[in-house]
């Protein structure tokens, strides 16, 4: 008698069953994933949410339940629809939906939670294509032995499972439960009651901060919102009505959060602070100065450089004493910043002046060969990648091209990937030495050298230790290895610094060097966990931003903050002779997160004591997380 009512009530509600099985481990170890992660339940050191009351707990559990109920159910509606068509019953059916839904959502969970080790929680998919190089697949390398380890403990975890199944199965009770063909009338009634009801609790939360602020941290929530706000956006600007922010105007497509505004038009494209007011157009600077002669000019870009990289000592050693003999002889400019924190804009804004596709300004390589400058570019990354080396002028006729591409046997590294590659600087110094054997010096020339020293994983198998005994393996990077990751750095700064005195050397010898305007900056800052996080790209603080700017012309006159667009002016100006003083107090860096059309945080830093910030991440509220 029991064993026919459990049959009849495993045969009624099993589809429902498998639904709530598979609800349960993604909710558990989600949320515990969350907590560790995020304080939200307890709070933590600058949180700026969290649910410590037992209603607010229980109403988090409540709707964090209901999202991953929705999207499971319609997972397995779908899943169960196509069994039903092919005439597929029995316990395999449920078995591969668990194993198959479970296994997806804990790998994502894996790879997410570990890049958040890393990173901060400002990261979503713009902000990955420019880490590592601008490539997804170089930012999941990060998390690559985690994975395996996973995918293998996961692998074994399924074949028992695999087993005990195929012993169930032989049981007759078993058989008949799973075989039977039945009506699933809750399954479907629950189906169509989540169908209805949650676009309207996803528009709620939508604008409520405080919930949004822990579901969009669960997988279920950004996937149907997401998907609702795709859904919704009827004028296809990339903005509906779910996700936040919300277009405000859905049958416009000129009109979303994050556009760009144009002034003096009387509409409001990005719905911020009104229409934008009409500017005076500046005249450019570069392009009213005569074709004169100049010095020479050798612009080093180093990557990832911190700002203290002058002052930064590491085993009683000077981590850049070449580099500090510069500047002691000339100048360093304190505070000079990165204005998106990581490579493609930041080599564009030196080389094009401008943040802009559509660029009025004149760029450096078109001012350089106006004036009769020879032009040779020597670079250890792949300077294609972002399409840098077109849009800069890099490749225009008559410039003397070399990057990492174009040496790719000599690669440090196996992978040909465009993010991936780089050169020694040993063989930066080698190409620098034959070029500079090749130029004719009674003609003005110009070297672009980029040093890759300080790319992660900040160091390669045949690197110097000039001021370790061991590098950390990029396998350990992690937070609890910051401080040999930090040593593992700095060798590596070393490492540029020695590369920047390799290149003094020949024109030293040559009796050059006080023909040569020498300037020297970073690309972009990194955290090495300082902060918690590991990279760049991904924050608005002085870690990731600021960088070293350094000239060898004493006379120079900043009003500092100095940005990226402004480095061009400044050297060109010191090599013609040129009065260089920078003395305009309007003078601003902007600075953003994400991509500049659409970015997720934006600063304009003023002056030191002035800095304004403004982000779209918490309806309008500072990330306490970040500071910004």
């Amino acid at each position: 008698m029991l064993a026919d009512k459990l049959q009849g009530f495993f045969e009624s509600y099993r589809r429902l069953l498998v639904v709530v099985i598979v609800l349960i481990f993604i909710q558990v170890f989600e949320i515990i994933l969350l907590h560790f992660k995020y304080d939200l339940f307890t709070g933590g050191f600058l949180q700026p949410f969290a649910y410590q009351t037992t209603e607010e707990r229980l109403s988090f559990f409540i709707i964090s339940i209901w999202y991953d109920l929705s999207l499971i159910t319609l997972l397995a509606s779908l899943w169960f629809l196509g069994a039903d068509k092919l005439n597929k019953y029995g316990l395999k059916i449920y078995y591969g939906f668990s194993v198959i839904v479970v296994f997806f959502a804990a790998l994502w969970l894996l790879v997410k939670f570990k890049l958040l080790s890393y990173f901060n929680d400002t990261v979503n998919l713009q902000i990955i294509k420019n880490l590592a190089g601008g490539s997804i697949k170089e930012a999941l390398l990060y998390t690559s032995n985690e994975i395996t380890l996973f995918v293998g403990l996961l692998s074994i975890a399924i074949i028992v499972v695999f087993f005990i199944i195929k012993f169930l199965s032989k049981h007759s009770f078993i058989q008949r439960v799973s075989t039977n063909s039945v009506a699933h009338k809750t399954y479907k009634k629950l189906l169509i009651v989540t169908m209805l009801a949650t676009p309207f609790l996803t528009w709620y939360l939508s604008h409520n901060a405080y919930l949004r602020y822990g579901l969009e941290k669960k997988i279920s929530f950004r996937l149907i919102s997401l998907s609702l706000d795709r859904l919704s956006d009827i004028d296809f600007d990339g903005f509906g009505s779910f996700a936040y922010p919300q277009d405000k105007a859905i049958f416009d497509a000129t009109i979303y959060p994050g556009a760009v505004d144009i002034p003096g038009n009387g509409i409001d494209e990005d719905g911020f602070l009104g229409d934008a007011i009409v500017q005076p157009v500046e005249k450019d600077a570069l392009a009213e100065i005569a074709p004169i002669m100049g010095k020479h000019i050798v612009l080093i870009v180093l990557e990832s450089a911190r700002a203290e990289l002058l002052s930064k000592n590491l085993n009683n050693q000077q981590v850049a004493p070449v580099m500090k003999s510069i500047a002691k002889n000339g100048i360093a400019i304190n505070y000079a910043y990165s204005h998106a924190g990581y490579t493609v804009p930041s080599i564009k804004a030196i080389f094009n002046r401008s943040l802009v596709e559509d660029n009025p300004k004149v760029t450096l390589v078109q001012f350089l060969q106006a004036r009769g400058y020879q032009l040779s570019m020597i670079s250890g990354q792949d300077e294609s990648f972002g399409n840098v080396s077109i849009d800069t002028g890099m490749k225009r006729t008559g410039v003397d091209y070399f990057d990492a591409r174009t040496a790719i046997n000599d690669r440090v590294f196996p992978s040909k990937e465009s993010g991936s590659l780089r050169l020694s600087e040993a063989r930066i110094v080698e190409q620098f030495n034959t070029r500079i054997n090749q130029v004719d010096f009674t003609k003005p020339q110009f070297f672009y050298i980029n040093i890759q020293a300080g790319h992660f994983p900040y160091a390669y198998p045949t690197m110097p230790k000039r001021l370790v005994s061991e590098l950390i393996p990029r396998s350990e990077i992690s937070e609890k290895n910051k401080d040999r990751l930090s040593a593992t750095y700095w060798n590596a700064m070393a490492n540029a610094d020695w590369a920047v005195g390799k290149i003094l050397e020949p024109l030293i010898k040559r009796e050059l060097l006080n023909k040569v305007t020498l300037v020297i900056l970073g690309d972009h800052g990194e955290s090495l966990f300082d902060d918690g996080f590991l990279g760049h790209g991904h924050a608005l603080d002085d870690i990731q931003t600021k960088i070293p700017l350094i000239i060898n012309d004493p006379t120079i006159v900043v009003k500092e903050p100095i940005g990226q667009i402004d480095v061009a002016e400044l050297m060109l100006r010191s090599a013609l002779g040129l009065k260089n003083q920078w003395l305009n107090d309007k003078k601003a860096v902007f600075q953003w997160v994400g991509s500049i059309t659409q970015p997720c945080m934006i600063k304009i830093n003023k002056l030191l004591k002035d800095q304004v910030s403004f982000n779209r991440l918490l309806g309008g509220r500072p990330d306490l997380r970040t500071g910004y």
